[in-house]
């Protein structure tokens, strides 16, 4: 079996291509048993159970992938989930916020006080021409808030992921105002990146191609056939109403393809941007030197994806990485 962990506490539309690619019988026509696994991190954010070997692929961030680089253990991405982040700022039309200077004097929820998210918050206001000391901005300890906060009246606005949060309310879809970060270019990156640990690529790299081509063919279905992509999250997301999975894939599927149409492709000067970003502002957690060899030294990598004719990495030999 193959344990792959997902970012999340559970699934969400950003998973449907794997759903629909275990549905489809993708993976099982390559013999591979997939097992979609979500959850608390009371054992380790996915990247700790990647490193540890509790699971055997899973999506984690790039501050997440770069801290996990020693020997055997590192993790190396053979893909990206978004060509974009996933996150920005969700009110409703009721607030009269149309833009970000617009969160001046406005109570802004930031969900678990993340550091990261403050920043991208200042830069987007300021670049906005707002003054952001002027806003009211709220921890909600470990609670993440959706658009029912709003329509409660409990926040003006708060930070979440686009893509989801907005769809999880009462009224109408064409009352939310969703203003992503990526949409006044704070900060650009990718959120999530799909990734083994090397010794596990090194041992059979051709489990590692199959999975990733099934999922490549299982997002450009999802992308052809919406209801098939409904149908196939519906057993996990068996809480949530289809037309808001619907919804919710109709926004987040543009974001999964690059230029060309092709899932899962890392732009890797984008990635060195946003490294570079994080450690000018505090959020790096190994040093930017370090990190940037990380990303020279192929730990992201385009050669396992379908459409690509890039070198495959070279195996790790362990007297290299002491």
């Amino acid at each position: 079996m193959l344990r792959v962990r997902l970012e999340y506490v559970h699934p969400w539309t950003n998973h449907a291509g794997m759903y629909l690619a275990r549905e489809r019988g993708l993976y099982a026509e390559r013999g591979i048993d997939v097992e979609f696994t979500s959850g608390d991190f009371y054992r380790g954010d996915p990247a700790y159970l990647l490193a540890r070997g509790e699971v055997d692929i899973a999506l984690v961030r790039l501050n997440q992938l770069l801290f996990h680089q020693q020997g055997e253990s590192s993790l190396l991405s053979f893909a990206v989930m978004n060509q974009c982040q996933i996150g920005g700022i969700i009110t409703n039309k009721s607030t009269g916020i149309t833009r970000f200077r617009d969160l001046e004097g406005k109570r802004v929820c930031i969900p678990m006080g993340v550091k990261r998210l403050y920043t991208e918050l200042q830069q987007a206001v300021e670049k906005d021409g707002g003054d952001f000391s002027k806003l009211i901005t709220i921890d909600p300890g470990e609670w993440e808030p959706d658009i029912r906060s709003v329509e409660r009246g409990e926040f003006d606005a708060f930070i979440n992921v686009a893509w989801w949060e907005p769809y999880q309310g009462s009224e109408p879809f064409d009352q939310l105002v969703v203003l992503p970060f990526d949409a006044i270019d704070v900060a650009p990156h990718h959120s999530y990146f799909v990734s083994v640990r090397r010794e596990m690529l090194d041992r059979n790299p051709q489990l590692v191609r199959n999975f990733a081509e099934a999922t490549a063919q299982g997002y450009a279905m999802a992308r052809e056939d919406p209801a098939a992509a409904v149908h196939a999250l519906q057993p996990p997301l068996c809480h949530i109403d289809p037309k808001v999975i619907a919804a919710s894939l109709e926004a987040v599927t543009p974001s999964w393809f690059d230029a060309d149409g092709n899932w899962g492709t890392a732009n890797i000067d984008m990635v060195r941007s946003y490294t570079t970003w994080m450690a000018e502002n505090g959020h790096l957690n190994v040093q930017l030197d370090r990190a940037l060899a990380s990303i020279d030294g192929g730990c992201i990598t385009n050669a396992l994806l379908p459409h690509s004719n890039d070198p495959m990495p070279q195996p790790l030999h362990l007297e290299e990485a002491v």
